[in-house]
Formats: C-alpha cells, sequence, structure tokens
C-alpha cells in the first residue's frame, strides 16, 4: 500500500497530465450535447430552395413571397447567347417540424414554356396552401444558420484541431437542427440554401387560373 501511495505521490504530475485532457474532453462532449438535448425543437416547417445547374432553359425561375404570403414562381425569358441560353433551375424543399426532416417538394417546369415571351407569375402548386411568413427568424426563435469555421477549444485542438464546418442549419441559441434529407443524405452546402419562408398555418384552397396563374 505503501509503494502504491508512494509511486502515486511521485507521479502526481504525470499523472494529471495524462487524466487531464481526458476528462476535460469528456466534459466538452457532455455540455456541447447538452443544447440539443434541452432545447425546443422547432415547431415551424422551413421552405428553402436550392440551385441545379445544367438545364439550358430559355428562362429563369426566380421564388417570391407575395403580400398574401403565398409563394410565387416568375419565369422571365432571357436573351439567348448563339442560340444557347444557360439559365438553371432549383429544387424546392421543406424541413417538415413533426419528422426533423427535409422532403422535397415538387417544382415543374411551366406548361408551354416556349410561349413565354417576357414574363410569367404562376402559384408554386406545392406551397399553394402554405401561409408563408418570410422574417429571418421563425416565431419559436430558429433561424437559418452555418456552422461556419469551428474550434472546440484547448482540447480540441490538441486531441481534434480546428474544423471547417459548412452545414446549413436551424438555430436556435446554441442548439440547432442538421437539414437531413429523408433518405438521410445531406446535397446541401454553404451559401446553397436560398431561405423562403416559414409555414405559419393554412390558407384555404380557392380558384385559381389553370396552371395557378396570377
Amino acid at each position: 500500500m505503501a509503494s502504491k501511495s508512494s509511486f502515486f505521490k511521485d507521479n502526481f504530475v504525470l499523472i494529471v497530465g495524462l487524466t487531464l485532457p481526458v476528462l476535460l474532453m469528456l466534459g466538452f462532449m457532455l455540455a456541447s450535447s447538452l443544447p440539443n438535448i434541452n432545447a425546443d425543437p422547432p415547431q415551424h416547417d422551413f421552405v428553402f430552395a436550392v440551385p441545379v445547374g445544367g438545364d439550358k432553359i430559355p428562362i429563369s425561375l426566380q421564388l417570391t413571397v407575395g403580400k398574401d404570403s403565398i409563394l410565387r414562381a416568375q419565369y422571365t425569358r432571357n436573351a439567348t447567347r448563339a442560340g444557347y441560353s444557360y439559365n438553371s433551375w432549383k429544387k424546392l424543399y421543406v424541413f417538415e417540424a413533426r419528422t426533423q426532416k427535409v422532403r422535397e417538394l415538387p417544382l415543374p417546369y411551366p406548361d408551354n414554356m416556349e410561349e413565354i415571351k417576357t414574363v410569367r407569375t404562376e402559384i408554386v402548386d406545392a406551397t399553394k396552401t402554405m401561409k408563408l411568413d418570410t422574417t429571418l427568424e421563425s416565431p419559436d426563435g430558429y433561424s437559418l444558420s452555418y456552422d461556419g469555421y469551428s474550434r472546440s477549444g484547448l482540447v480540441g485542438d490538441l486531441f481534434i484541431g480546428g474544423r471547417y464546418r459548412s452545414e446549413p442549419r436551424l438555430r436556435k441559441g446554441r442548439a440547432s437542427v442538421k437539414l437531413i434529407s429523408s433518405n438521410s443524405q445531406v446535397p446541401f452546402y454553404y451559401g446553397s440554401v436560398e431561405f423562403i419562408g416559414w409555414s405559419v398555418g393554412s390558407i384555404p384552397p380557392r380558384t385559381q387560373a389553370p396552371g395557378g396563374r396570377q
């Protein structure tokens, strides 16, 4: 027993030096997980878009939410170069608060696209019953954010090092929810997510012109 006591006394600094970083790391990992455990999850669906390239279509697409809180697609005919157009399309997504997953919404090309000579505006059919709020912060305090450059402190620098993360998330204070698609793939990256709005209610169906034109 005396020999063990002598060993700890003679090697106290060494023992502390070996065990303290491990204890600090465990404490950091626990503290990092607490916000997500304790925070209230998002209560509102989040609608966003992501650009896709390579379509070479004759029109450009802009998504806007009007004063009536309805999402519309605006198609604009653009000039071509050497007979080619280099416009790109977009994919539309919704983060569902109930499932905590991202689901793609239909956003097809407009009917008779070649007949668009200037500008055409249509209600987006997939979100026509959603009342959208374009305030950057949701009513329950969440907003679109990116992790950015994150260092994990002294222990993280020693064992993990600084790391750059650019995953789009819904964040509320220290709590955050990653935007994960329903098939567990994450095709979203820094700067790719176009904010559309938060679903804050429902809009009753109404009679519309063919194709939802307004």
